[in-house]
């Protein structure tokens, strides 16, 4: 196929116990050998038949019936027709381990541009201007088929000119038509209508603070997984809810600007040490900006902070291999990257239960 195409396995037979399967390609709907709905996914993010493969004993309908669960292969791994909690969940649901914040790749390396299948949640917020012109000026995360989080101010503290259009899916390069790296070449982004836009009612534009600084955008349909779609997991459990963070590595991405004051069009990455209350804090209120513990700070070093543009887009971390969204970028110094000025997040930990109520 060459470097320009990405092998997908589409509409392909494979053999399987002397039977011909149907081979379909990562995130497709299939059915399972009981005549149930599910998603085509790795056989290690289904936790239902991972269940029946680790039991110490093993009856022949076992076998058969994960055998016969099998839909195809993926970079060489088995995909298997998965149904239930372990699928990509419902369009109201708020999906867990391990069925989320995973990218099938695991390449994390500070400060540098992201590989195309990194942070496979980043979304972008495309705005329609009065001119007629549009542009893409936040970020976002996947958190299920329907929703992404983003922040309250990208919704609420825009140009009145300027509305919420497109959500896009699955970038890397904005300066791309066809986004292929080192012999992998990604399909083409997904954009997104907008169904609904939910802003957290304590959120106020004259805040100083940006307090409850988050909101949730629900698409008009689906979006089916793949290897550049997925979604990143929220701190639900409260084993990593109530972990303390303080002085851990976490990342951001986006294409917002950078040190340079331009925007990337490459998605890029940077890590941030994340900070105390206590350290923090002090930094802001000289400014009249007085922080709280729904928000976490990170960065404070030279040259490296997320920006303007950055605004709504993940601040993660990687729990026991699972990607967790820790914070959704606030706001920060108004030179980004300014030696011992934090930038701020909202603390995702304290909005769980708002972002469950009302996924729709």
């Amino acid at each position: 196929m060459g470097t320009k195409s990405k092998v997908f396995l589409l509409m392909c037979l494979v053999a399987i116990g002397g039977q011909s399967v149907l081979c379909l390609d990562l995130g497709q709907s299939c059915i399972n050998p009981r005549g149930q709905q599910g998603s085509c996914i790795q056989f290690q993010e289904c936790q239902p038949l991972v269940s029946i493969y680790n039991k110490p004993v093993r009856t022949d309908d076992d076998k058969q019936f994960l055998l016969a669960s099998r839909c195809g292969t993926f970079n060489t791994k088995t995909l298997v027709c998965c149904v239930g909690a372990a699928s990509s969940g419902g369009r109201n649901s708020l999906p867990q381990p391990p069925n989320c914040g995973i990218q099938l790749t695991d390449r994390v390396v500070g400060g540098q541009p992201t590989k195309i299948d990194e942070f496979p949640w980043t979304a972008l917020i495309e705005f329609q201007k009065a001119d007629g012109r549009s542009g893409f000026h936040c970020g976002g995360s996947l958190i299920n088929p329907t929703h992404i989080v983003t922040a309250a101010h990208c919704i609420n503290a825009i140009p009145r000119s300027w509305k919420p259009h497109r959500i896009r899916l699955g970038e890397w390069d904005l300066g791309s038509n066809s986004d292929c790296l080192d012999d992998f070449c990604a399909p083409q982004p997904v954009d997104l209508e907008i169904e609904k836009i939910i802003v957290h009612p304590g959120y106020d534009s004259r805040d100083k603070a940006n307090l409850n600084d988050i909101a949730l955008i629900r698409f008009k349909r689906d979006v089916q997984y793949s290897d550049v779609i997925r979604p990143i997991c929220l701190p639900l459990s409260p084993s990593v809810r109530n972990r303390n963070y303080v002085g851990a590595s976490s990342y951001a991405a986006g294409w917002g600007k950078t040190e340079t004051a331009s925007a990337s069009d490459k998605k890029l990455k940077v890590e941030l040490n994340i900070k105390s209350q206590e350290e923090c804090a002090p930094i802001f209120a000289r400014g009249g900006i007085f922080l709280k513990p729904s928000q976490i700070c990170a960065g404070g070093v030279r040259g490296k902070d997320t920006c303007s543009g950055d605004s709504g887009g993940p601040l993660m971390r990687q729990v026991s291999g699972t990607w967790y969204l820790l914070g959704v970028v606030s706001f920060g110094p108004q030179k980004c990257g300014t030696a011992g000025v934090p930038g701020v997040y909202t603390n995702v930990m304290e909005y769980t239960d708002w972002i469950k109520n009302n996924i729709e």
